[in-house]
Order: C-alpha cells, then structure tokens, then sequence
C-alpha cells in the first residue's frame, strides 16, 4: 500500500482536482485507491457528485468503521468525505494520546493499492497527521511567486517531521494551471526545474474544462479524456505536460 498526500499551505493550487483525477486514474489502471478528504470544505465528494458528508468525523470521533464511512465513487475508488465536522476532528486529535499517527494507525488496517489524502491548505494537526501517514508528498502550486513560495513552506514542514522519526521515500512538484503564453509562468516553471530538477512533474495546463466537469460531478477522465488537462499540449509528434504523464510518472515511482 502507498500512501500520497496532496498539500501545500496556498489555497487555489488544484489540489483536490489533482488528488481527485489522478486517484480515477489509478482506478481505471486496475488499482483499488481509497481518496481521503482531510479538508473541512468537503469539495471531494461535491466534485464526485456527492454531498458533503462527515465520513471522517464519524470514523475517528465516534469509532466507526472504514467500510461503514466510505462511499464507493467509481469501479475501484473509493472516497472517506468530509464536512464541516472535520473542524471537531482536529479537536479530537489535539486532545488524543499518539496523535501524530492516528491517521496512519487506521489506514495501516485497510487493503488498497493506493490511499491518496487531500490536504488543507493550513498546518493544523490533521494537517500534520496527514503527512506523518504519507509515504510521498505530491506539492502542487501554481506558477507565481506565492504559491511557489508554499512549496518551500511545505517542504521545510516535511524536515520537521523527519526529524521525529516519520521518514518520506520522497516528494514531487505539480506545476498547475500552466498557460504557456504567459511570461511569468514560463519562467516559474524553468526556475522550478533549475532548483528541483527531476522532482518536477510534467505540468498541467490551464483548462476550462477542469471547472465544468466538477460543476457536473465527473473527473476529467469522464467529462473529458482529451481534454488538455488531460492530455497536455501537443507538440508536433508528441505531448508536454497533463495528468496522464503525471499519473504514469507515478507508477513509475512505485513500480519502476
């Protein structure tokens, strides 16, 4: 089982539209992938075509069970949603004895392939438990100054938690809403690269088409497969860029 947490402490970088779409990718390979929504928005289960639903809270704060909290999204994904009443949990967790690895205790009993955490953009302590479970960290930013400089917020986070003991195999950086028109973004994205190096993934282009597909309760892999999000610009003979060179890169990192 592996473990991927989607985080970076900016808001608006694709996070759950990124932990959503590359946890359908790996569905549809064949992998059983449970998505877990860590975020009291709950915008995990609305962009499936669920409603927000306090999974998580019931789970941790009253003792549920795993299969009695989760909803199954699509042929091998299933989703742990969230709600408002994630805000207890944190709660829940501050006052809890071993609460670092609470989260990491439970999912350590389940029998998926993939579990994929999508994160707050706030260092909280489930914020915090959920990088503690996390075997790789997926950063994703937009390509302007601020959001870069969460990468490095997070990344600084991630040092403080190996000095207690919780080791990472390691972590990538997803540029997002990549418009390789614009200057700016061009030269973020070549800085990443000069800075990171292969820790980089390909980027993922700006689509209109990410929003439409969430206000219809779809991925993007139903809504639209060839859509450029998806499938990155084509470049003559080949493609630069989307989730689907993202989602193969990380099977690479799993199974070489």
């Amino acid at each position: 089982m592996h473990i991927i947490s989607f985080a970076n402490q900016k808001g608006g970088v694709g996070k759950t539209t990124t932990a959503v779409t590359l946890s359908h990718g790996l569905a549809r390979l064949g992998k059983k992938v449970l998505l877990v929504d860590l975020d009291p928005q709950g915008h995990v289960a609305f962009s499936l075509g669920f409603d927000k639903q306090p999974g998580l809270y019931r789970l941790i704060c009253e003792n549920a069970k795993i299969k009695d909290v989760i909803l199954n999204a699509r042929e091998n994904f299933d989703i742990l949603p969230s709600d408002k009443f994630t805000e207890k949990v944190k709660r829940h967790i501050t006052l809890s004895d071993f609460r670092e690895s609470i989260l990491l205790d439970l999912f350590e009993k389940t029998k998926y392939d993939f579990i994929l955490l999508d994160l707050a953009p706030s260092l909280d302590v489930l914020h915090l438990n959920g990088l503690v479970a996390s075997d790789w960290v997926m950063i994703p930013t937009r390509l302007d100054a601020l959001a870069v400089d969460g990468v490095n917020e997070i990344l600084s986070t991630m040092g403080e938690i190996r000095k207690q003991g919780y080791p990472f195999l390691g972590y990538s950086i997803l540029p997002t809403f990549f418009d390789r028109t614009t200057r700016e973004t061009l030269v973020q994205l070549k800085e990443l690269v000069q800075h990171f190096g292969p820790k980089v993934m390909p980027p993922i282009p700006q689509d209109t088409r990410v929003r439409e597909s969430v206000a219809y309760g779809k991925t993007l892999w139903e809504y639209s497969p060839n859509s450029t999000a998806i499938q990155g610009y084509n470049d003559g003979n080949k493609s630069t860029g989307g989730y689907d060179q993202v989602l193969h890169r990380l099977l690479e990192i799993f199974h070489g």
